[in-house]
């Protein structure tokens, strides 16, 4: 059973050896996945996320994945950008947020550098400028390659930049990035031929979230759509596709939940659940046949010893508050006990 866990806080703010002691107590999973970690400026949206578009920053990873690697555990970095789920505060060099069409998210508000905000109207990206948003992802690989990681998964969930263009909701461009299903899944496929030509597609991952609401996601064809982007990726060898099909991160009601069966009649790879597993129903599904591995994130926060904890019967500790969840020093991120310090 693959395990995920998330840092809460940028490698600029937090120490490294803080990063790499909170990484290092959770290394007993089989595979640790890292924090969303920006590919450029401009995909910046959440305030002390962590980067990875220079050698410095890349220079800082390498303690952490020196201290699971020290463990015996392999880590993947997650490439991300944001998209519209941004504001100018965040890169007022830029200006504003991008995303494939000029559509705000609605019914909710960001944390910026500069206080609580609405989210602003981004601007519509010029074909001419996708080229390099793709180039961002394969050098973003390059520096991950450099700092040791094993491999990298490419964030498509979320309502994030590459969720954006592939949902028809938040893409409505008149280019060979819109319209069909083929035109919308071109993004996500030509970053994916630029990050394997660094890393091996078996050391790629993808992650996508059908059922989402997140930053103002679902889209009335979303099983069309999803089941079309698993079907391409059929035949890219890939170490995993994780799909959030668990409903604890919302659900967009736009009819019957997708769920693991539907990617694994289409998709004969890897398939990674997530969202909402506990240890039952994980070993459930995997003993089904629907997943062949479960991921765990909100678990870990307060449950560094997680694994252990499933291993031995042991009882998890408490979720911790939501408040402590992007905690920028020790309080609230590496100071939860194990069961045996508890």
């Amino acid at each position: 059973m693959a395990s995920l866990t998330r840092s809460r806080a940028g490698v600029e703010r937090i120490p490294n050896s803080l990063m790499a002691q909170y990484y290092r107590q959770r290394a007993s999973a089989g595979l640790i996945l890292s924090e969303a970690t920006v590919v450029s400026v401009q995909g910046i949206g959440w305030q002390q996320s962590p980067g990875i578009y220079n050698s410095e920053q890349a220079e800082g990873w390498k303690q952490v994945v020196n201290a699971v690697h020290d463990q015996g555990t392999p880590i993947f970095l997650q490439l991300w950008h944001c998209g519209r789920a941004s504001h100018s505060d965040f890169h007022p060099e830029i200006g504003l947020p991008v995303a494939p069409s000029a559509i705000p998210i609605s019914g909710d508000s960001i944390h910026t550098p500069k206080g609580k905000k609405d989210y602003e109207t981004p601007r519509a990206l010029d074909t001419a400028e996708i080229p390099a948003i793709v180039d961002d992802y394969r050098q973003a690989a390059v520096y991950a390659q450099e700092a040791g990681f094993d491999g990298v998964e490419v964030h498509c969930a979320n309502g994030y930049l590459i969720d954006q263009f592939l949902q028809s909701k938040t893409n409505q461009r008149q280019d060979d990035y819109g319209g069909c299903l083929e035109n919308r899944y071109r993004f996500l496929e030509q970053i994916l031929e630029a990050v394997t030509s660094v890393y091996p597609s078996d050391r790629v991952g993808i992650k996508i979230s059908p059922n989402g609401n997140f930053n103002d996601m679902g889209s009335a064809d979303y099983r069309e759509t999803f089941l079309y982007v698993a079907q391409q990726l059929k035949s890219k060898n890939l170490a995993y596709l994780q799909v959030v099909d668990g409903l604890g991160f919302g659900f967009h009601d736009l009819g019957d939940p997708m769920t693991l069966s539907e990617f694994r009649a289409v998709f004969d790879g890897p398939l990674m659940g997530n969202c909402g597993y506990n240890q039952e129903t994980a070993e459930t599904a995997i003993a089904n046949g629907e997943a062949d591995c479960i991921s765990f994130g909100r678990p870990f926060i307060s449950n560094p010893d997680l694994v252990e904890r499933f291993a031995n019967g042991w009882p998890l500790a408490p979720s911790d508050d939501m408040s402590v969840w992007y905690s920028f020093d020790a309080k609230g991120y590496t100071d939860f006990p194990t069961y045996q310090e508890a």
